[in-house]
């Protein structure tokens, strides 16, 4: 008479189930479970394997479930409701052109954003500082083609929140200044990466990103050059003759491999950091250049140790002091090297 999937579960111990719905708690010792769908109800029978009459049955009908869901719902309105107050609050405040469309405006971009699976915490923090999302009248278009296209909705946070002049490029555009990268020997995953690391390599044209690949790649083995820029964006837009000078204070003044500077972020940081990093652990007696010449094995913390870590992991394994000891010596520095480019 009735349709069911019988599952049998033998177990040698004791074993508690726990069946939790609203507030209901079951425990069971060793039965047979049967799953039974009858009509519009769904039940589960537990049946003792034993010669006693036992039998727990929980049905759970459609109507129930039903109104499970109807309570995510409203508690997702809720939720968006309020993001649109805060939004609204915020911006009557400082930016009148954005509350002049109405509340109902804002409201609408929240929800094609939780269209799109973004978390409303996300989409609170991207449109307290992203105004331009509501004065840019392709957002929910190039919004939704970006996400189409691979992108998740923590990437397509991250990309807005760091880059939220992108709003202003249609979508053609984008898979065309995308190619450029494509064209020099990027994967489609890793050039999405590259993406989201920094935003701003879309502004670049075509002409100059391939002239800046020729220069790196005086400098680096070709293969090494996709990698250095995957690592550390920055070599594409930051001054060449910069770039220079990073490469050659760690080369020729620390001795450090080419190796070295493509494993380490080098070209992400400044110079004052990099010599302020290196000058610490000179005087502290930790680093030493190594040359050819010396025939010495380099016991040196790689540019990576160096370069790569918080002030506070980088104080207490280098040397051995407190993060306040060693900001105490970069603020010396920094006057020593004041007072130097006044002389």
């Amino acid at each position: 008479m009735f349709h069911c999937k019988f599952l049998h579960a033998a177990m040698k111990n004791r074993l508690f189930l726990l069946f939790r719905y609203g507030a209901n708690y079951m425990t069971m010792s060793s039965r047979s479970v049967h799953y039974c769908i009858r009509g519009s109800i769904q039940c589960w029978d537990f049946h003792e394997n034993s010669c006693q009459s036992f039998h727990i049955r929980h049905c759970a009908s459609e109507a129930a479930l039903t109104n499970m869901k109807e309570r995510v719902t409203i508690n997702y309105e809720i939720q968006i409701e309020e993001t649109t107050d805060k939004i609204y609050e915020y911006y009557r405040s400082c930016n009148i052109m954005i509350v002049s469309s109405g509340k109902e405006r804002i409201k609408d971009y929240v929800q094609h954003l939780v269209n799109l699976k973004l978390k409303i915490k996300d989409i609170e923090q991207l449109m307290l500082t992203s105004p331009k999302i509501f004065t840019t009248e392709d957002t929910c278009t190039l919004t939704k083609q970006l996400r189409e296209y691979g992108f998740s909705p923590k990437q397509l946070v991250h990309i807005l929140c760091k880059f939220p002049d992108i709003l202003d490029m249609n979508f053609e555009t984008f898979l065309k200044n995308l190619e450029i990268f494509r064209n020099i020997g990027f994967s489609d995953d890793v050039l999405m990466a590259l993406v989201v690391s920094d935003p701003t390599i879309l502004l670049l044209e075509q002409e100059y990103v391939i002239h800046r690949v020729d220069e790196l790649k005086k400098m680096f083995l070709s293969k090494s050059v996709l990698q250095l820029i995957v690592k550390s964006p920055l070599v594409l837009t930051e001054d060449i003759n910069m770039i220079h000078l990073k490469y050659e204070y760690v080369s020729h003044r620390m001795g450090a491999t080419p190796g070295q500077v493509i494993r380490s972020n080098l070209f992400s940081h400044s110079m004052d950091y990099i010599k302020c990093r290196h000058q610490f652990l000179t005087r502290a007696g930790l680093y030493k250049k190594i040359t050819k010449d010396t025939g010495e094995i380099g016991k040196n913390p790689s540019l990576r140790e160096m370069l790569d870590t918080s002030d506070e992991i980088f104080a207490k394994k280098h040397g051995k002091m407190t993060v306040a000891e060693y900001q105490t010596f970069v603020k010396i520095f920094e006057k020593e090297m004041s007072a130097e480019e006044v002389d």
